[in-house]
């Protein structure tokens, strides 16, 4: 683990959902890293991009503003370190990131479109800690989650699409 790791690992512990851009400069100030402009901007584009994103799809949309792809990279690692970005799965070969909170947060990912909504989980996970912790004799202090699913607009389009080809192939409808 990098030197600020363990920096990180606190600052994770006690710093409350980072959703805007102060909380995001209070955590940056908290570890003793500068906020730069350039991190600024990558780190608005997580926020504000309304689904999971790749390192290129950012670099691209961030061309224009002079951030280049290594510095989109570099910031994306730190980023995940922090605990502001996580890595989730798609369908898409590439990696994809996410901006997140810190605390206790888990990302719900669709498939389709990459929009990804944030959730606590915390009834029935920390239970399930609890039996693990008891069972196996482990002392849980955290874990990772992330459930994938459809959204409901690309689940209306996907059945939107089956019908007409069922019309068109004049088979009955499914509904």
């Amino acid at each position: 683990m990098p030197a600020c790791g363990s920096a990180i690992m606190s600052l994770m512990e006690t710093t409350p959902h980072i959703g805007d851009m102060a909380q995001a400069e209070t955590a940056f100030a908290r570890l003793g890293i500068p906020l730069t402009h350039q991190r600024r901007l990558v780190w608005e584009y997580f926020v504000t991009c309304g689904c999971a994103a790749t390192i290129i799809e950012a670099a691209a949309a961030l061309s224009q503003a002079g951030v280049g792809q290594a510095t989109v990279y570099r910031t994306v690692a730190l980023l995940s370190q922090m605990g502001l970005l996580v890595q989730v799965q798609t369908t898409l070969s590439d990696a994809c990131y996410t901006a997140i909170g810190v605390g206790h947060t888990h990302p719900l990912v669709c498939r389709e479109c990459r929009r990804v909504v944030d959730f606590d989980g915390d009834g029935d996970l920390s239970l399930l800690e609890r039996h693990l912790e008891t069972t196996t004799g482990f002392t849980i202090y955290g874990h990772h989650l992330e459930v994938y699913g459809v959204c409901p607009e690309c689940a209306a389009k996907a059945k939107a699409i089956n019908a007409e080809e069922a019309d068109a192939a004049g088979e009955p409808s499914s509904d």
